[in-house]
Order: structure tokens, then C-alpha cells, then sequence
């Protein structure tokens, strides 16, 4: 997918719809729908949403001032612009964009957070299976998309899915997220089961969500 989009799910809604905001791609979906269609659904209509993203971006005013630097697993990474691949370079702390500093900015943080859910996905291949193995969770589909309210979910079917902005945290926050959506398969509630649970294999998690709070913001 060339786009990060929030999906809404709906009882009445019977229809699907996409939906291109200055501040991001809302999909409009009802409840039960099945996932693998939306999927494909959606890849058919990325170069509709990419033309309509380039014209709202030209309705608008440019943020006279580009991003300079981002947070990635807690460390401060520079933002360069108008390269001819996007990658991360972990080694010198940057972080390589195709669009241009005079583009928009919406676009500068669309184009960073496809980079980000790429290598969050690639940290949790590597890290998922000693969780699950640890806790005896399991899950059926692994999703990493941004979300503007929520760092992940397990949800009743088996899907996992993590907030591509979770890249900004270090590790070991990450790592606590990875648990808690985990224990999900056991307690779905959070109750006093739930962080009991957590708490037997990440004792810190009291930690992990102060910091979420408040050293995480969105790219904005």
C-alpha cells in the first residue's frame, strides 16, 4: 500500500469509501468486511488517492517550515529531502525522502511514516516470536498501519496490528506494546487479570506506558 489510511467501521454503512483529508486518508468501511477484498480494494485505488492527496496539497497552504528531524527507537534522526530512494541510514542517524522541502508537509509525513512501518514490521518479525513463545499467545494477521488513538490492538479474529508511529519509541517501549497487545489473548479486558498478566513478563510496563504518554507526539 503507497498510502497510510485510518480505517472506520460502521453497522449502518453498507457501502466503502475513501475519504482524502489534509491531515490523512480516512476508509470507510462496514463492520464484517472482509479484509483480503478491502486490501485489494484499496491497492486499485492508489493512484486515485495519490492524485487526490497532490491536489489537496496544492488547496493548501505549505507549512513554511520542512521537518528537520525525527525520532526513531528514541534516538533523533535528520530528515533529508529529495533523494531518489527513501531509507533510514541508522549508521549516520538520517533519514532519506523522495519529496522535496517545498512540497507539503503532510507530505513529507506520509512519505516518513511508509519508512516507518516498514522497519517497525521488520522489528516485530524479530521480536514477536520470543513473545509468543514466552506467553503462549498466538494471532492469525500481523497489520502495522498509523493510527491517530491507539499505539496497537488484538482484536477477537486474530489480528494484530501496531501503530506504524511507534517507531519514535525505543526498543524496550516497543517491547511493552508487544506484550500487551499479546496478553490480549488471554485477557481481553483491562482489568486486574490483564496487568497482572502483563506485569509477569514486563514488571516495568508502568514505565513503558508513562512514556508513551508523554514523550510520544504524532508527526505533525
Amino acid at each position: 500500500m503507497n498510502f497510510n489510511y485510518q480505517l472506520k467501521l460502521s453497522r449502518r454503512r453498507k457501502t466503502v469509501a475513501i475519504k482524502v483529508k489534509p491531515d490523512g486518508v480516512v476508509v470507510y468501511a462496514p463492520e464484517g468486511i472482509c479484509e483480503n477484498w478491502l486490501t485489494a480494494w484499496l491497492h486499485s485505488k492508489q493512484s486515485w488517492v495519490a492524485q487526490k492527496q497532490r491536489l489537496v496539497a496544492d488547496t493548501l497552504p505549505c507549512k513554511k517550515t520542512p521537518l528537520e528531524k525525527v525520532t526513531i527507537f528514541g534516538d533523533c534522526y535528520v530528515v533529508c529531502y529529495g533523494h531518489s530512494s527513501a531509507y533510514i541510514d541508522h549508521q549516520h542517524h538520517r533519514i532519506y525522502i523522495k519529496s522535496s522541502m517545498q512540497q507539503h508537509r503532510d507530505i513529507h509525513i506520509g512519505e516518513i511514516y511508509d519508512l516507518f512501518k516498514v522497519e517497525l514490521i521488520a522489528y516485530l518479525h524479530a521480536r514477536l516470536p520470543y513473545y509468543q513463545a514466552l506467553m503462549g499467545s498466538k494471532y492469525k494477521t500481523l497489520k502495522v498501519r498509523f493510527y491517530k488513538r491507539r499505539w496497537g490492538s488484538l482484536s477477537s479474529k486474530g489480528v494484530l496490528a501496531f501503530n506504524s508511529a511507534l517507531l519514535s519509541a525505543p526498543k524496550w517501549v516497543i517491547d511493552y506494546v508487544i506484550v500487551h497487545e499479546l496478553a490480549h489473548y488471554h485477557v481481553m479486558a483491562h482489568n486486574h487479570a490483564f496487568w497482572c498478566f502483563v506485569g509477569r513478563f514486563y514488571p516495568e510496563f508502568e514505565t513503558a506506558k508513562a512514556y508513551l504518554k508523554q514523550e510520544i507526539k504524532l508527526i505533525q
